[in-house]
């Protein structure tokens, strides 16, 4: 896994990931991203598809603030500072947790107890009817609308569309939905 480590992680741990066989880049070591502001670490994370692991709580409260945040995070708060310590906890994370939904996740450590939130849904695979885009519909002349009762065809698919109530139709091959321009 491509992990950036923030300044606070130590170098113990920095060398023992790399031992793991992680690609790490560290903050510390750096000049150009050492004293960084935050938005350049989640930048450069997202660009390199890293995850970053800090112990500053100050980006719990930049990730809730920003909801298009995407590369994951790992937070080590509220725990024991020294690199043994942290070791254990990440050896026990990257143990139990699948590599994909922790670059997908914000992974938060405080202390033995780990909490794992998804950053972003999965797009539709298919959209829904609703969520299609509707064409745009040029208001008919009166001399074009057609007599009550008789059939309409779908603009998207060609299919007959069946009446809702009042002047609505929907499409019951794509879902396209139609109304006047009154309502």
């Amino acid at each position: 896994m491509k992990i950036l480590l923030d300044s606070q992680i130590s170098a113990q741990v920095a060398a023992w990931l790399c031992r793991m066989g992680h690609d790490v880049r560290e903050v510390r070591g750096d000049p150009t991203l050492q004293g960084a502001p935050d938005e350049t670490l989640v930048q450069t994370a997202w660009r390199e598809g890293r995850v970053l692991v800090s112990a500053v709580p100050a980006f719990l409260r930049f990730i809730s603030r920003h909801s298009r945040w995407r590369p994951g995070a790992i937070l080590l708060l509220a725990g024991d500072p020294r690199p043994r310590s942290q070791i254990q906890i990440l050896q026990a994370l990257l143990e139990r947790v699948p590599e994909t939904k922790l670059m997908t996740s914000l992974a938060v450590v405080e202390g033995y107890r780990v909490r794992i939130y998804p950053l972003f849904a999965q797009p539709l695979a298919q959209p829904t009817p609703e969520l299609q885009p509707r064409p745009s519909e040029p208001l008919p002349s009166p001399s074009s609308v057609p007599a009550p009762g008789s059939p309409l065809a779908c603009p998207v698919c060609g299919a007959t569309l069946k009446p809702l109530h009042g002047c609505k139709q929907v499409c019951p091959a794509c879902g396209y939905l139609s109304s006047c321009s009154m309502d």
